[in-house]
């Protein structure tokens, strides 16, 4: 029994530091992003932080370690410290007196946390037409990529029949834009990062984030088609199909419509970015991160043994 406790306190750790950290952190970057909006780039490092904050705390309830001692795993509380609650493979036999509040942690933030992860699995990869456009009946007059891994885009055959050919031309450049930055892909995996969070701070991270890619696909559009013509086409589209505003997704009108017109009728010659909002050096800095958290795991455990008894 004592065993079969540390997996579930472990899984616990894990959301609850994960959650509070997002929180914290998600919100505060989000403020950030307001004033800063070329911050954006940095989203998906933000989004990691969370699960490397709850990976390591998890791990730290496996790996014993103790700062008195000389050597990496080691505990010296089993004889020092009689009654101490401990979370290690070394003296397990308190663990299961944290297994209730452990429990009843999973009870209430796991089921949220596994519909996120559902709901992303059960989407579609995609049928890989890139930005060739699909004509289908959509229940609204709208275009967007389907498909996080193998995009393809499609049209609603209401809007598409309703558009110059000018505006045709500007709905695919955008998306041929999106497809350059690799936005679906990047899209999913802020998805699946920001499960471990509040809905409230996932959606405002996702929003803001979503509200960049928009405006930088805009900008890398308008390198082959006229930003007025861009402009031009967006309040067409919108004005027969409002976007919803509570959506997360790469739709052809997402993302905050004034700002994205604004931002085209000023943009300057040449001034487009098409580069994706990750890239290597953004996973070295994330296995970096991994790195240090699993190497000061051993001594969080101590730490993490000390809160625990100090709340019990």
């Amino acid at each position: 029994m004592s065993f079969l406790a540390l997996p579930v306190i472990a899984a616990a750790l894990f959301l609850v530091a994960a959650w509070g950290s997002a929180a914290v952190t998600y919100p505060g970057f989000s403020a950030a992003l307001r004033r800063w909006p070329a911050l954006a780039r940095g989203t998906l490092l933000v989004a990691t932080v969370p699960v490397i904050v709850g990976a390591a705390l998890a791990l730290a309830a496996f790996l014993p370690g103790d700062p008195h001692l000389d050597h990496l795993l080691g505990c010296h509380c089993d004889t020092s410290m009689p009654g101490w609650l401990h979370l290690c493979p070394l003296h397990p036999t308190t663990a299961p007196s944290v297994l209730g509040p452990a429990i009843a942690a999973l009870v209430v933030l796991g089921p949220g946390r596994i519909r996120a992860v559902v709901s992303l699995l059960r989407e579609p990869l995609g049928t890989g037409t890139g930005a060739a456009p699909t004509l289908v009946d959509l229940p609204r007059p709208m275009a967007l990529l389907a498909g996080w891994l193998r995009p393809s885009l499609l049209v609603d055959r209401r809007l598409w029949a309703s558009l110059r050919p000018a505006h045709r031309e500007a709905v695919l450049a955008h998306e041929r834009a999106h497809l350059a930055r690799h936005d679906p892909l990047m899209l999913a995996a802020l998805r699946l990062l920001t499960s471990v969070a509040p809905p409230g701070s996932a959606r405002g991270l996702m929003r803001q984030w979503l509200d960049h890619a928009e405006m930088r696909a805009d900008a890398a559009a308008a390198s082959t088609v006229p930003a007025l013509t861009l402009a031009e086409a967006l309040v067409t589209c919108a004005g027969m199909a409002p976007a919803n505003a509570s959506a997360i997704r790469l739709g052809w009108t997402a993302g905050s419509l004034d700002r994205r017109v604004r931002a085209l009728v000023d943009l300057s010659p040449g001034s487009h970015d098409a580069r994706p909002d990750a890239g290597v050096t953004d996973l070295v800095v994330v296995a970096a991160a991994l790195a240090i958290g699993l190497a000061c795991t051993p001594w969080l455990h101590h730490q993490v043994e000390h809160l625990l008894n100090l709340a019990l």
